[in-house]
Order: C-alpha cells, then structure tokens, then sequence
C-alpha cells in the first residue's frame, strides 16, 4: 500500500476552498518555523504513558525496553491523509512484528474518537490518546490552530475542542520517530506540510538498521 498514491488522489478532490486554506496553513506553519523546534536524530525521546483506545495504560518504556519503537504523530479521525496514513502502517504491521517493533500511533482525540476510527477502518494499530497534548508538547511538535484554519474546519464540521476536551484547537505536526532500547532517537521524519507523511518501506529500513546495530 502506496501512501503517495492515496495523497495524490486526496489532493486531486480539492476544491478552490480546500486549496485556499491548505496553503494558508502550509504558509503560517512555515513561517512559524515550527519544524525546527522539534526533537531529532541523538535526542532523548521522552518516556509517556498514555491510554489506548480501550483505556488501558500503555508505556513507551516497557514498550523501547522490548525491540525499536516506532511513534508516529497524527492529527486525527477526522483528518483523511491521516487514516490513510495509519492504513499504510497497518498493511505492515506484520513486517514490525517480525523485526520486534513496537508501532504506537499518537493523537489528540479523546474518549471513544479513537476506538471508533479504529473500528471504522479495521485498525489494530495501538492508537494512543494524548491527553491535553503533553506528548506532542514534549516532542516539540505541537502548534496552536490559527484562527482561519479554526474557521474552515469548523465549516468543515470538525470541532477540536470536542474531539480533544479542550477549549485549545492544539494539533500535532505529523512526525514519526524511530527509537532504540535506551531512549534515544535514531531516526525522525518531521512534516510541516500536513498531507505528506513517511511512507512505511522508509519506516521498516531505519528500524532494520537498528536490528542490524543491536
């Protein structure tokens, strides 16, 4: 499963609205700078214990401690590049298992928006629910939603702040880190353009070079 392919075809719905916003965005965060800010390659990736869609704890800790550990960071149900994303990681979820990968996948959704997306796109994917956005924050992958892309997605139908239980329209920059049995980062992929995302060959290839390492 090609995640280029799927982005391809979700731009091609774009409408001139769609287009408009999208490049606001894509402009605001780039200004911002925000991609700079976040963890790399050599950092320590901090430890979190966070709900799975069913409510039990899990800890990236133990998780590390088992074989390399994938988290990738994702702004939601609702966003379409996202599930398509979290599909392309559930074609290869049995080639992580093989090399004793851990694959987590985080998002501000709370309460039952995780399990229903789970349910809604046949995932067994661990989706993690960050809490008040304490994960991405400690990432340094967090921005807060301006006002005019607040006001598209709210034309859209989509309200944050009821999907997240917060008043702070938060998101995560989409990121996926690769991590090693001490904590430490051994490959990032940050994006600040929300529709493109790491494909999973990539993925499978820097956690096939730490298998080689260790």
């Amino acid at each position: 499963m090609n995640y280029d392919k799927m982005r391809a075809d979700l731009l091609a719905a774009f409408s001139p609205t769609d287009w408009e916003a999208y490049n606001f965005l894509m402009n605001w965060i780039r200004e911002q700078d925000f991609a700079s800010r976040a963890l790399n390659v050599g950092d320590t990736a901090p430890d979190f214990l966070l709900p799975d869609a069913d409510g039990r704890l899990v800890s990236s800790e133990q998780l590390r401690r088992e074989g390399p550990l994938v988290i990738s960071f994702f702004r939601g149900g609702w966003c379409p590049y996202c599930t398509a994303e979290l599909c392309t990681l559930q074609a290869a979820k049995q080639e992580f298992e093989d090399l004793k990968a851990n694959v987590v996948v985080l998002s501000p959704d709370t309460r039952h928006f995780p399990r229903e997306m789970k349910r809604s796109f046949g995932l067994d994917l661990q989706v993690l629910a960050d809490v008040d956005h304490g994960v991405a924050m400690s990432y340094g992958v967090l921005f807060s939603v301006p006002e005019e892309t607040r006001a598209y997605y709210t034309s859209l139908g989509i309200n944050l702040g009821e999907r997240h239980g917060s008043s702070m329209w938060m998101l995560p920059l989409p990121a996926t880190y690769v991590v090693d049995r001490s904590g430490q980062i051994q490959n990032a992929f940050i994006a600040p353009d929300f529709t493109i995302r790491q494909e999973p060959i990539e993925i499978l290839a820097a956690v096939r070079r730490l298998a080689a390492e260790s």
